[in-house]
């Protein structure tokens, strides 16, 4: 593999370059300092494959002397998957990587930063390593910025705004924070009637004094070339073309004036009710032009579903100064579409009896009409079906999962019996929330049934209804409300899993014909998902959940008023009574392109009420599995200090069957790359630690499970174990392998919570788990 042949007279490959910090001050982040430094290198050094650097790859693919044995079709290989052209060092473009690095650090705050280099060659001269050297200097932080503007308008608004600047005392004199300043005046200024405001109008930040790398400062809007001051625009004339095509003639007159919104139909009956229209279009004529509402208007109509294209143009009205006219172009979509998807996945469905170290194989067809009752409705009808694999078993046909659903979409918020009016004027929730529901929700109807079976094990049938919205208040925030939910169980346990009922009368209890009810609020879900970010981002989501609440406080004043104790049931079935609550709170720090740290806690708990003694066992938690604690399978941990002898044996992972009321659960996972087999995937890996347990609310034969804050870290279960993730770019693959350390019960004979590893056998003691994408 020696490529130093190749080599004229004064080069010499690249090995590495290293960023060296000089000694002194402490620096704040320095780690994500150095990786932010690190992607301003102008040359890196050949990747390599199998150690091997990749540049052999490359003249081995060259030789044109046919030293290479394999003959032309290795040659082609090489070239197409393992080659990658030599990194020679050269000096000049490290003197250019010293200089961005000094003007990145000037653009963070520092600006005495000096940056410099130096290299050295290996004794054969034929591989050299860089060093960057780093002195920042001192953080330049504001004191204070002072706005201004000739334009005595704009001038009062910036005094207006002021205290929301991103500009404040403490802060860097960053450049970013300075564009997000910018990014702030410009966004509220055109939302306050400035349509043609520019970024190019805020002047640079202007050092007034620097005294103690405190900096006092000016930022000023300046006015336009031609103009002593901006313009201040109010909408006009709103053009609506709702039947927008290539040959659409744009000098018809409007033919339709509704609510002082012009229609021009070219002679066509509406395909999409007026009124929606109107509902979704924002502006209003006579007001002031506000970007937001263009936006938002724009976003209405795109989310209506029934237009391929929605575009707005503006232009001042010649005739009318200040006055800003609108034609909003629609272009419709077609009204019927059909797709199927062949998909394969990993099993993880919250609330459902199902085992999630599955990998499934699904057949998805499913019929979209769009504007089903011209008020752009959306209905999706879809089937799924398919079979869930178990690749790491004996047996490897696991489950038969069907499923049938539809969806009818309203792009309209609908008051269910006046509820949210009535918590809004009751102040239990907020009006900025109220106005995103009331002008973004979309309302939904659900229907649909689940045939489930785990082979030799259990199946279920499960119908449901529910009504409620979805709300996307920014990218990162979204709010699923269903007010309205009715869900049928009704298992049918085999004769394996009958067995486990019959010596358990709490899982029995538990497992049942149950209704799952709601009807004036069935659950909410909360999803915060921000855009990566270098450094890394958190992710959250939190659910409620509650059951039988309306039919128990009916059923109690029905007992109250006629002097009766009955439980009301639908033939053999219960009302199922329970509030359930989780949240999943998750952390990336990623300060390397090709390093990551995640953190998880989750924890939940559900709490039956009225006349449920027990939560249904569908919605009580386990630990366990690819995702969870992955030195044992799933429902093989628990509760509390309970140990149950049958999950020592791995062979039997399919009938572990332990639930509890209380689960607190938490992961550290480090991601790092290892090398890219065949430039095919990114071969990483990972090391893990996991910990956490289930508890009852109540004991039960089960020794041990009752939940007792004093007991909580004794009963804590730890796993450790190592995995690879085989990253595709479009999917990927992960195989991890976990053993506990530590129990939640002591083990005979020695008293200790600690895995004894003396005597340690892999096919007892090691969980394999497989998946498709990041186990979290």
């Amino acid at each position: 593999c020696n490529t130093g042949k190749y080599l004229e007279d004064g080069q010499t490959y690249l090995k590495q370059n290293t960023i060296e910090f000089a000694k002194g001050k402490k620096i704040k982040n320095k780690a994500a300092l150095e990786y932010e430094l690190s992607t301003l290198y102008k040359q890196t050094p050949n990747q390599k494959f199998l150690w091997v650097p990749r540049r052999y790859f490359y003249f081995s693919s060259k030789d044109t002397l046919e030293r290479n044995r394999g003959g032309k079709a290795i040659k082609r290989f090489e070239g197409r998957r393992l080659a990658e052209p030599p990194i020679w060092f050269e000096e000049e473009k490290a003197r250019q990587t010293a200089e961005s690095m000094k003007y990145y650090l000037q653009n963070k705050g520092y600006f005495q930063a000096q940056t410099d280099f130096s290299y050295e060659h290996n004794k054969k001269h034929t591989k050299t390593c860089v060093t960057y050297k780093v002195a920042p200097g001192g953080l330049y932080k504001i004191d204070t910025v002072f706005f201004e503007s000739r334009d005595t308008a704009i001038a009062r608004i910036l005094a207006q705004i002021s205290d929301q600047t991103f500009l404040k005392k403490g802060k860097p004199v960053d450049v970013n924070l300075y564009n997000q300043e910018v990014n702030r005046i410009t966004v509220h200024l055109r939302n306050t009637g400035y349509a043609f405001f520019q970024p190019r109008y805020v002047g640079s930040l202007e050092a007034l004094d620097s005294t103690n790398f405190r900096v006092r400062a000016k930022l000023e809007v300046l006015p336009p070339k031609d103009r002593e001051s901006h313009q201040v625009y109010h909408i006009g004339d709103i053009t609506v073309y709702p039947n927008f095509g290539q040959t659409f003639d744009l000098e018809q007159l409007p033919d339709t004036i509704i609510n002082g919104i012009q229609f021009v139909t070219n002679g066509h009956p509406f395909r999409v009710k007026p009124e929606t229209l109107l509902n979704s279009i924002s502006l209003t004529p006579g007001n002031l032009y506000r970007k937001s509402d263009e936006t938002n208007t724009n976003l209405q109509l795109s989310s209506l579903g029934v237009f391929s294209f929605v575009t707005i143009k503006s232009e001042p009205d010649p005739e009318r100064e200040g006055i800003l006219n609108f034609r909003i172009q629609l272009t419709q979509n077609k009204k019927w579409e059909f797709s199927a998807t062949f998909d394969i996945n990993q099993t993880s469905r919250r609330g459902e009896v199902v085992n999630r170290n599955l990998v499934g194989v699904f057949l998805s067809p499913a019929l979209k009409s769009r504007n089903l009752f011209k008020g752009a409705e959306l209905m999706i009808s879809s089937l799924d079906a398919g079979v869930e694999l178990a690749p790491l078993r004996d047996t490897i046909l696991n489950t038969v999962d069907l499923k049938i659903k539809a969806d009818l979409y309203y792009p309209r918020f609908v008051d269910y019996f006046g509820l949210w009016r009535t918590l809004r004027k009751a102040h239990l929730i907020d009006k900025d929330y109220f106005d995103a529901v009331v002008g973004r929700a979309n309302s939904r109807v659900s229907a649909g049934y689940n045939f489930y079976s785990l082979l030799d094990f259990y199946s279920y049938n499960l119908f449901n209804f529910s009504f409620g919205y979805d709300v996307q208040r920014s990218p990162s925030r979204r709010f699923i409300t269903n007010n309205l939910g009715i869900d049928f169980l009704a298992p049918r346990p085999q004769p394996a899993f009958q067995a486990i009922l019959d010596q358990n009368p709490f899982l029995a209890n538990s497992f049942s014909r149950q209704l799952f009810t709601g009807f004036l609020f069935r659950d909410f879900t909360y999803i915060y998902s921000p855009p990566n970010r270098i450094g890394g981002t958190w992710y959250f989501q939190g659910n409620a959940e509650i059951s039988g609440l309306e039919v128990f406080g009916l059923n109690t004043l029905y007992n109250t008023l006629a002097g009766k104790s009955d439980v009301w049931k639908i033939s053999d079935v219960e009302f199922s009574q329970y509030i359930r609550l989780e949240a999943d709170l998750r952390r990336y720090w990623q300060n390397h392109s090709r390093r990551a740290l995640v953190g998880r806690l989750a924890a939940g708990i559900v709490i039956p009420f009225g006349h449920s003694d027990e939560a249904p066992y569908v919605k009580q938690f386990f630990v366990g599995g690819p995702q969870s604690i992955r030195g044992m399978y799933a429902r093989g941990i628990g509760p509390g200090a309970y140990h149950d002898p049958a999950t020592e044996d791995f062979s039997r992972r399919n009938f572990f069957y332990q639930t509890g009321d209380i689960k607190i659960e938490w992961n550290l996972e480090y991601r790092f790359h290892l090398f890219r087999p065949l430039n095919l995937f990114d071969f990483n890996g990972a090391l893990f630690i996991d910990g956490g347990n289930i508890w009852t609310l109540d004991a039960d034969e089960r020794p041990g499970t009752k939940f007792n804050p004093a007991n909580v870290l004794r009963e804590m279960v730890i796993s450790v174990g190592t995995g690879t993730r085989w990253d595709f770019n479009y999917f990927i693959l992960y195989l991890d392998l976990g053993t506990i350390v530590r129990y939640n019960y002591p083990l005979p004979g020695t008293n200790s919570y600690w895995a004894d590893f003396s005597s340690f056998n892999f096919r007892d003691r090691v969980a394999l788990h497989f998946g498709i994408g990041y186990p979290f």
